[in-house]
């Protein structure tokens, strides 16, 4: 039965911004978080029966919000971050504005045929980011008007002139380059941005980007840059070449005693890294342990070369913890050396790898860490395996570093720029993940939990060896033949 009360009433379902719906921005921004876009969105809302969503049009209208929102936060995170790196740099007695910083670049697409590519930029002190450029080879206007500029050239000139100021192109040439033209963009505007120069950069091996700086002098030619290396990837170089000496030097491999074998490569890698980051004051002190490694494993009871090893009876050398209790003449190695053939191959890369050039860039055991690790978070945001637009992997920038500086409460400022009444229970949320998060944190890297996650690893390498010894090759090319 109707009411037919003349004092009717209409109640909205929620709150309003404006003449919108409080809620849909919400959901969307929410949405964001989990990497879900239009498509998934809709499946929700209609697999929830909450109906079929709105308009294609609606969600790109909340996606600018969102992006300028987002974009807004972000600016002012990166001005804290590089205050407090100024302050740091203060109280150490160095001057506030020269950084040191990593720089490190991440690709929507794995390989080199991306659309997309972010670079980030963190200072050394606080661990924070202090810029961050997304770099676009892809522009939908453009992308929709290649083909129609020849048959309508007048309407071309007329939608190029009112679009040229909105694209999102913002690179051209390959994906490889992104990177290094954004970070020599990011070094450009440093000055004007935050009033700063970068004058030591971290960063690795892998890519023309410290040669791109230094062509640009993007301080003129009084300030050169310096060059760090991040010893993570100086350490990964050690494994490269010794495999690649393994495949093009046949009969140093394989089973046998004093074969080079891929458990083998994995431990002289794995203690070059450490002899590197144990010393990082010290170029002569890293050489040495570098190179204890090598004669460590070609020493025999007759020829022991252990000089190099560390002494005393806390020593990782057996032979030396034998020496300090005055046991060394009886004592047995029970591995035999390394084959002449190996030392032969193997020697001229230690070599290669123990030059003073090098080492002086591993000085301060600098690494990339903090890169890879937002690297990451940024493509939960805009997963790597679904298509996403140049606004879609901006604000899954703005927000990942959001969240990499200040934490998930800082969320909650991107919500309130766009509107966004916060609730206690919102407010709870965001202060008990961070809570857990920091907890987690203090937890790993406690000696006692490193030391269990290390025995732990070193555990599952021993099973895996011992498994693929018993298993014999099961992939390969050709095996089935």
């Amino acid at each position: 039965m109707a009411c037919k009360c003349e004092k009717e009433k209409e109640i909205d379902s929620c709150p309003k911004i404006g003449k919108a719906y409080e809620i849909n921005r919400r959901l969307v921004f929410v949405m964001r978080l989990l990497g879900v876009g239009y498509e998934g969105y809709r499946i929700f809302c209609g697999l929830m029966d909450m109906g079929q969503g709105f308009a294609l049009n609606t969600y790109y209208s909340i996606l600018e919000n969102i992006h300028s929102a987002s974009s807004a936060v972000f600016d002012t995170v990166l001005s804290i971050a590089v205050n407090e790196e100024k302050e740091i740099l203060q109280e150490q007695g160095k001057a506030e504005n020269e950084f040191t910083l990593s720089g490190d670049g991440t690709w929507k697409k794995r390989g080199f045929s991306s659309l997309f590519g972010v670079s980030t930029l963190i200072a050394k002190y606080t661990g924070k980011v202090v810029d961050a450029c997304v770099m676009s080879s892809f522009c939908a206007g453009c992308n929709l008007w290649k083909n129609e500029k020849n048959n309508d050239p007048v309407g071309y000139a007329g939608w190029l002139a009112d679009h040229e100021e909105n694209c999102t192109r913002n690179h051209t040439g390959s994906s490889g380059k992104m990177e290094i033209d954004a970070v020599v963009k990011m070094f450009s505007r440093s000055v004007d941005k935050h009033q700063v120069q970068y004058t030591t950069y971290i960063g690795n091996g892998d890519s023309k980007t410290f040669k791109g700086i230094l062509n640009a002098e993007p301080y003129g030619e009084d300030v050169v840059v310096v060059k760090k290396e991040c010893v993570g990837h100086v350490e990964k170089r050690m494994g490269t070449r010794l495999r690649n000496a393994k495949k093009s030097n046949k009969g140093i491999g394989g089973k046998g005693a004093g074969k080079l074998t891929d458990k083998l490569i994995g431990e002289m890698t794995k203690y070059y890294g450490l002899a590197i980051r144990r010393h990082p004051d010290s170029i002569e002190e890293m050489r040495k342990e570098i190179w204890a490694t090598f004669f460590h494993k070609i020493s025999t009871d007759s020829n022991p070369q252990h000089q190099n090893c560390p002494a005393g009876e806390s020593s990782w050398c057996k032979w030396r913890r034998a020496e300090f209790l005055g046991e060394a003449e009886q004592f047995k190695h029970n591995k035999p050396p390394l084959s002449e053939a190996v030392q032969k191959v193997i020697k001229p890369i230690y070599e290669d790898l123990s030059k003073e050039e090098l080492l002086s860039r591993c000085l301060g055991s600098e690494t990339q860490n903090n890169n890879e690790s937002l690297n990451s978070l940024i493509w939960t945001f805009a997963p790597k395996h679904l298509h996403s637009g140049p606004k879609v992997v901006e604000i899954a920038t703005f927000l990942a570093v959001i969240i990499f500086n200040e934490g998930f409460e800082a969320i909650l400022k991107t919500l309130e720029t766009m509107g966004v009444k916060i609730g206690p229970q919102a407010k709870g949320y965001v202060q008990q993940r961070d809570s857990s998060r920091i907890d987690r944190s203090e937890r790993r890297t406690s000696d006692v939990v490193k030391q269990a996650r290390i025995a732990k690893r070193e555990d599952r390498a021993a099973l895996r060896d011992f498994q693929e010894e018993e298993e014999g090759l099961l992939y390969g090319p050709g095996i089935a033949d």
